[in-house]
């Protein structure tokens, strides 16, 4: 299985759910995680996560690799610990500090290797925007789709048929996930709220778990759009785009396009 965690920042320590189920699928108490605290720019914030998930009940203790160059990347330590983990856990903060940090070393390889052999890899905030290919790397907030409302680079490539976003509704930006989408219908748009989980199983499957919502930006049945001929950050055309918004215990089939919302429960 290979499972992805993309959360929306601000994710709970005291209701800490979300972790909770981190830690189930990288094993349970026998869970090797490493994490990543590089995006972030306080000092202890990989310590915060270590004593976070030694608090959960996981025996072996939680490392973080506490580098922040890329000479530092491929050190030995930092390479047999990946090839360790059975779970990754990347921190938010500024997004390029983890792309120009770790893109194109050992280390990141190794963590495709990981990923590949059944290691959860989870990021939260910037961590999240980072499991991408596509990765949008900046953008404004706005309902309304723009010309150069974001702007994209290069993310570390775990699927390639996802484009993710965080703090979604809390900082409205269905406006830059639209236009993403827009200018490659081909992507699904997945924008996840603060304190929410967007968990993708094998490239085919997503599920939802924590207190807010996951938005679903459907490309595939654009009729029209005229996202190439806008021009002065003026409005996108979008005919056709489809929306998708699913709350905790709702899934969404990546191969067919299709949401699943549990019926309620009647109660007598």
């Amino acid at each position: 299985m290979k499972t992805l965690m993309a959360i929306g920042g601000a994710a709970s320590f005291e209701e800490p759910d979300i972790f909770r189920e981190f830690i189930r699928r990288a094993g349970g108490s026998q869970a090797r995680i490493i994490i990543l605290p590089q995006a972030s720019g306080l000092k202890n914030t990989g310590n915060e996560y270590r004593r976070l998930f030694a608090d959960l009940g996981i025996r072996h203790t939680p490392l973080s690799l506490d580098f922040r160059s890329r000479a530092d990347a491929d050190l030995p330590r930092h390479i047999k610990a990946v090839r360790g983990a059975s779970a990754v856990f990347i921190a938010g903060g500024t997004k390029l500090r983890l792309s120009s940090v770790i893109g194109g070393t050992q280390l990141e390889l190794e963590l495709h290797r990981a990923f590949r052999r059944g290691a959860v890899i989870a990021g939260t905030s910037a961590g999240a925007a980072i499991l991408s290919k596509i990765m949008l790397a900046y953008g404004k907030s706005g309902a309304t789709p723009r010309e150069r409302i974001a702007q994209f680079t290069q993310g570390f490539g775990f699927t390639d048929k996802i484009v993710f976003d965080q703090h979604f509704r809390q900082r409205d930006r269905l406006g830059r996930l639209a236009y993403a989408v827009a200018t490659h219908p081909g992507l699904l748009g997945v924008g996840v709220d603060e304190n929410t989980a967007a968990i993708v199983e094998n490239d085919s499957k997503i599920s939802v778990i924590g207190r807010g919502a996951v938005t679903i930006v459907d490309g595939m049945k654009i009729a029209h759009s005229n996202v190439a001929e806008a021009t002065a950050s003026r409005p996108i055309a979008i005919s056709g785009l489809q929306i998708h918004i699913l709350t905790p215990g709702c899934t969404f089939d990546i191969q067919k396009r299709v949401a699943r919302i549990p019926p309620l429960a009647l109660v007598n």
